[in-house]
């Protein structure tokens, strides 16, 4: 009889630990969803989660760009956070040309420069996996394997829509981490959906 009692406590004992693992990740994906995207996107830990592909760096470089000049406006500190997710996904040498300071009062400029104009980031995309080009630069004797990626930004100025495109230069480094170490303005490629 005393066994059966014992097993008894033990299933109770377990059901309680299940619910409240269960209720205590509920409350965790619950707190998720009330971020905002700038707060998910200062939030995202890109040392241990850093993308894996070309693609999704410039498709979190994207996510950081519609924080900047979307329809939410951060906060100084908020926009000093971004600032430094998107150093997180800059290679060094375009650190070099473009450190943080920098960086920092320019996007400060074109966020002026938007307001002004009455210019808004509507929604961006990124080129498919099969369309990213990968290169192996040897100069020197030494390696560099480049990806290129293309993307695509929806722009409402004043009320006036239209599309820019941009071409991203990425390296991977050291620990195989691709990095943008440039990008530029393109001509687009119409589509029937557009």
């Amino acid at each position: 009889m005393k066994n059966v009692k014992y097993v008894i406590i033990a299933i109770a004992c377990i059901c309680v630990l299940c619910a409240g693992f269960f209720f205590f990740t509920q409350d965790q994906k619950e707190n998720e969803k009330d971020l905002t995207e700038i707060e998910k996107v200062i939030v995202k830990d890109l040392k241990n989660n850093y993308p894996k592909t070309p693609r999704e760096v410039v498709k979190f470089y994207n996510r950081i760009v519609k924080c900047y000049y979307g329809s939410e406006e951060p906060t100084e500190k908020q926009l000093n956070d971004l600032v430094d997710q998107m150093i997180g996904i800059m290679d060094d040498d375009l650190l070099l040309v473009n450190p943080r300071d920098t960086y920092y009062n320019s996007v400060v400029s074109d966020i002026e420069q938007y307001k002004q104009a009455k210019k808004q980031l509507v929604s961006t995309d990124v080129c498919g996996s099969n369309d990213v080009k990968y290169v192996t630069d040897d100069k020197d004797g030494e390696k560099d394997e480049l990806a290129y990626v293309k993307a695509s930004y929806f722009m409402n100025t004043d009320g006036k829509f239209a599309y820019t495109y941009q071409q991203f230069v990425l390296r991977q480094d050291e620990d195989g981490r691709w990095k943008i170490i440039t990008f530029y303005q393109v001509e687009g490629e119409e589509s029937d959906d557009k």
